[in-house]
């Protein structure tokens, strides 16, 4: 059982118990660009109970690395507080002792060689049952992490810095919150074929992370696979990239488009072909490949018009590459409902959303979002991918890789570039624009991604500011 499946259990038994929230208090990274211990129980007494609303739970942990958490962590979360038990009895004790402060710990980070202690795993389901856990364990022996990721803990090693430990332990806390969901949970039991994290994918990655991690060495890689060269080359050599020669090395390819959209393309192709011969909501999987294509790269143009940051882009262009991955497990899972989401479609003129919450209680996007948040994707790219037609869901305060994953499938539509023969047009989230404050921005966009401008939507959106600010007086 893996870890996604381990979800989909603990998801299901926290609702038999009732415990289920609606409202998670998973902190918003994609809105934080960065995201003397003795023996007995260790406070950090100077923050101020006031402004504390994430709790950590450190048990028997090595003092020196919780040390060096607690301080860059304070750094990067100022809301964040980390308490430290050297021992089970410690432990137990703070569980047992966190109902009369109030407040549940929102994480907790255990040493692998106390997570196992039975009074441990007892209190842990006892006091908190919906809490995040993090296994500190040897991730490069592959039993052992796989040994952990069964019981629904997330492994880290004791490489982790803050930075990591905390956006870990935030997607962690959203993907569980979205598997609480009772759309998400009665879908997730019809769901018998799941892709799997693409092999090569994970051998880039782990290249990628390296200290040492070679480009020449992504391509040696790519190249060993054959149908992979064949997509990658398919993708550089297509008009997307308009390179105005050929490229017939992969070599070159990954020269050519970087370390990171090499990465993303390799994932993309990667499900794609667990997923062969596949048809979804009217439309050939060739049709959901391109739509994928035209909104990564508009959501890359878009992110680099707005903010400039190249490694932001990169991370806008992965998120719209994998935005509608869902499509195609509901094809493959549940193609008796895809059908009667197309019929909605088509009789009620219903937007592609509004039919499959009908059919579903929830949509390809939150179920996807539930997958990819287990491959470990940033939380950004996994908000980016579960809220592209509904981004008022977020709270953005400005703008984030779900703005630009949001205006380029809106951008592929009205280029012509949609899935599906009766797909209504996708429209601007008025709301959410004037949320972020970017509602007169979206002609800029159009206008750096060669889309033609859309005059006639000042007016719509002008309504929508003024309902707004009526509701304000």
């Amino acid at each position: 059982m893996g870890l996604f499946d381990t979800f989909k259990k603990s998801a299901s038994a926290k609702d038999q118990a009732g415990t289920t929230t609606q409202k998670s208090n998973a902190p918003s990274t994609s809105r934080n660009p960065n995201t003397d211990q003795s023996s007995g129980v260790i406070t950090v007494a100077s923050r101020d109970p006031a402004v504390i609303t994430h709790k950590l739970l450190f048990v028997g942990t090595p003092a020196d690395w919780s040390q060096v958490i607690d301080r860059d962590l304070h750094r990067l979360q100022s809301t964040w507080s980390c308490q430290f038990a050297v021992d089970v009895v410690q432990a137990i004790a703070l569980l047992q002792g966190q109902e009369f402060q109030g407040q549940e710990f929102y994480a907790i980070i255990i040493h692998s060689s106390l997570a196992a202690d039975p009074a441990l795993r007892e209190a842990l389901e006892n006091k908190a049952s919906r809490t995040v856990r993090v296994i500190l364990c040897d991730t490069a022996d592959r039993s052992e992490v796989a040994r952990w990721s069964t019981t629904g803990a997330y492994p880290i090693s004791q490489s982790t810095d803050a930075a990591n430990l905390a956006a870990t332990i935030s997607r962690t806390a959203r993907v569980q919150e979205w598997m609480t969901d009772a759309g998400i949970r009665k879908l997730l039991s019809l769901c018998r074929k799941l892709p799997a994290m693409p092999k090569l994918y994970a051998q880039v990655s782990k290249e990628l992370s390296s200290p040492n991690g070679s480009i020449d060495v992504v391509a040696q890689l790519i190249a060993q696979d054959p149908v992979m060269t064949a997509k990658i080359l398919q993708v550089v050599n297509s008009a997307f990239f308009a390179l105005g020669r050929q490229v017939s090395e992969p070599s070159d390819a990954v020269m050519f488009l970087g370390a990171e959209r090499t990465r993303s393309l390799i994932l993309l192709a990667g499900v794609f072909t667990q997923f062969e011969g596949v048809g979804c909501y009217s439309c050939k999987p060739e049709q959901i490949w391109n739509h994928s294509l035209q909104v990564g790269t508009l959501a890359r143009t878009i992110t680099m018009a707005e903010t400039k940051n190249v490694k932001t882009a990169e991370a806008a262009f992965t998120a719209g590459l994998i935005h509608d991955m869902g499509k195609l497990i509901l094809a493959a899972n549940v193609p008796a409902m895809c059908n009667a989401i197309e019929q909605l479609h088509k009789s009620k003129k219903l937007t592609q959303r509004e039919a499959e919450m009908q059919v579903l209680g929830t949509t390809h996007a939150e179920l996807a979002a539930c997958l990819l948040g287990t491959w470990a994707l940033p939380l950004p790219v996994l908000e980016a991918v579960a809220w592209h037609h509904h981004p008022t869901r977020s709270d953005d305060k400005g703008f984030t890789l779900l703005t630009a994953v949001h205006a380029a499938n809106v951008f592929a539509y009205e280029l012509g570039c949609g899935t599906g023969t009766a797909a209504l047009p996708e429209v601007f989230d008025h709301p959410y624009l004037l949320q972020i404050g970017l509602g007169e921005n979206r002609n800029d966009w159009r206008k750096a991604c060669n889309v033609p401008q859309r005059i006639e939507e000042d007016s719509e959106h002008a309504k929508f500011r003024m309902r707004r600010d009526a509701k304000v007086k």
